[in-house]
């Protein structure tokens, strides 16, 4: 073995193979994995990738991203991640991936990855849900990955360009802990006091978001009425508003809605920076409680899916709902969405455990 196996890490031997920490001297072997045509039509990497990229991203420090290789007679042969999710309303969920060298597929590299990675995310992590996506055509992954109790929840249609074609994928997930628990149906009432009525909507304008527009955005973040119907927190300060109003995001595009001289709505779209993704993109919404009702939504949305149709040319558009959302939902159904599938106890907030509709909208 290349590693001083002195150095105490996580790592295991089964038939074989030996499960441990990536190093840097793994970069050779990766790349010889990731650069081969058969491996980049399983992945959302192109077959243009250099060792360059592989150099940074071993040399990446995410004390969040667990990574681990597969080693058989002294060269990595495949590699996994596990990736904790760092909101705090998904503390209890990770991501994962994992990829191996052609030469040893049907060899149970794979499945020791899997133990591996599922290992740290169980007893170590304590994650109660682990999900990834797979190509629907990668037949033997995918029972790989129902070996190890991961279920389908969400086809996600035509979301990769690759090999010439448009491609669909699973989403699927694994869970543990939530025997006997039930998800929120239904939200309960809010209690606001309505600051407009339906004909003040002719009043509202449609604009790109301005830095001065911190303080009304701030208001609708930290509403707890908010909260409950996205993945916001209601003791966000200050701060970390003006943070995200100054730092756009790349791709991202952002519009508010303004009721006399008040910003009472947001809506942003953001396109996919990976280049096999370029064609799709994900949305989100909020309205202030106190102006549910009149059509803001309606509004914001006829806005963003005409930037989204007739000027970004964007196939798919895709968003993430609460289950008991129930006016969201419909809303969105109207602007043509439809449910891709069901992602299980997701989130948690307000005092309850959500699943989320995966929505999206496609344009031929």
């Amino acid at each position: 073995m290349r590693h001083d196996d002195t150095v105490e890490n996580l790592q295991s031997m089964v038939d074989g193979i030996l499960v441990r920490p990536v190093h840097q001297d793994d970069a050779a072997d990766l790349y010889a994995i990731i650069s081969r045509p058969e491996v980049s039509r399983t992945l959302v990497y192109t077959p243009s990738i250099e060792l360059i990229d592989t150099l940074e991203w071993i040399n990446k420090k995410d004390n969040n991203n667990i990574r681990l290789v597969a080693e058989v007679n002294g060269r990595a042969v495949g590699s996994g991640t596990m990736s904790a999710f760092q909101n705090p309303r998904m503390k209890h969920a990770g991501g994962l991936g994992m990829m191996v060298h052609p030469d040893y597929w049907n060899q149970r590299v794979g499945t020791a990855l899997m133990a591996g990675l599922l290992n740290i995310a169980d007893n170590w992590l304590n994650l109660k849900r682990v999900e990834l996506s797979v190509f629907t055509e990668n037949t033997a992954a995918i029972r790989l990955y129902e070996k190890f109790g991961f279920e389908k929840e969400c086809l996600m249609r035509k979301c990769i360009f690759g090999d010439g074609r448009f491609q669909d994928e699973y989403f699927m997930a694994r869970l543990r802990g939530f025997e006997g628990v039930e998800a929120s149906k239904k939200l309960p009432p809010v209690k606001t006091k309505p600051q407009a009525k339906k004909a003040d909507i002719e009043k509202l304008t449609i604009r790109a978001l301005h830095p001065n527009d911190v303080d009304d955005l701030y208001r609708i973040w930290s509403n707890p009425f908010v909260g409950r119907t996205t993945m916001q927190l209601p003791s966000q300060e200050w701060w970390w508003s003006k943070e995200r109003v100054d730092k756009r995001p790349p791709g991202y595009h952002r519009f508010v809605a303004e009721l006399e001289g008040r910003v009472v709505g947001m809506i942003t779209i953001g396109v996919n920076q990976n280049p096999r993704m370029a064609h799709s993109g994900d949305m989100g919404m909020m309205v202030a409680p106190d102006y549910w009702g009149i059509g803001i939504g309606s509004r914001l949305m006829a806005a963003i899916l005409d930037l989204a149709d007739n000027w970004l040319n964007m196939k798919r558009v895709d968003l993430e709902v609460h289950t008991d959302n129930l006016a969201a939902i419909h809303l969105y159904e109207k602007f043509g969405f439809e449910i891709e599938g069901t992602k299980r106890f997701h989130t948690f907030g307000s005092g309850r455990w959500t699943d989320t509709y995966l929505m999206a909208r496609l344009k031929e």
